[in-house]
């Protein structure tokens, strides 16, 4: 008898070997800032000369891909906002910012991998036979009938049986 083979399909695709987990990706378009206006305090510490996030004035992102710092332009806030810093220094400032995201890509995506690997239980790959029967453990937990699940739990732990636990 030939049986046409169907290709496989792991239980957990992410787990399977050769497969990048995702990381978080920021979603901003400014690094300078992260689209806030206001420039980050660990640059800004690179750009103003011992400066103090919660003394000093919100040094103002003036990078000229971002248009977030235009908000920050109002009469009401002009006393809290410091515009000395140039859009040289807030595209400096965005590439730094850039290259440290992308070292940090890199050593979080080397942490998780061997994280998992680290934090598992399982010492070793499930046999076939073993993730066979795990994946039909699943379906039949995940597809049990509650009636019958509760026949069950009566059966094996007696007429006491409730909801919540023996009376």
């Amino acid at each position: 008898m030939n049986i046409k083979k169907l290709p496989r399909n792991p239980l957990r695709p992410e787990k399977e070997p050769g497969i990048e987990t995702a990381i978080w990706q920021p979603t901003w378009t400014c690094f300078c800032c992260h689209d806030t206006g206001i420039i980050h305090q660990h640059l800004a510490t690179l750009a103003i000369d011992g400066y103090e996030h919660n003394r000093d004035k919100l040094p103002r992102c003036i990078n000229p891909g971002c248009k977030a710092g235009s908000d920050w332009d109002t009469e009401a806030l002009a006393d809290s906002i410091d515009y000395r810093i140039s859009a040289v220094i807030c595209q400096q400032l965005d590439a730094i910012a850039r290259e440290d995201w992308r070292q940090t890509a890199r050593t979080q995506q080397i942490n998780i991998q061997a994280l998992a690997q680290e934090k598992s239980l399982r010492k070793r790959d499930r046999t076939a036979s073993e993730q066979l029967e795990a994946q039909q453990r699943h379906w039949e937990a995940s597809n049990a009938d509650p009636v019958k699940l509760k026949a069950l739990a009566q059966k094996y732990l007696g007429a006491d049986y409730t909801k919540d636990g023996p009376l």
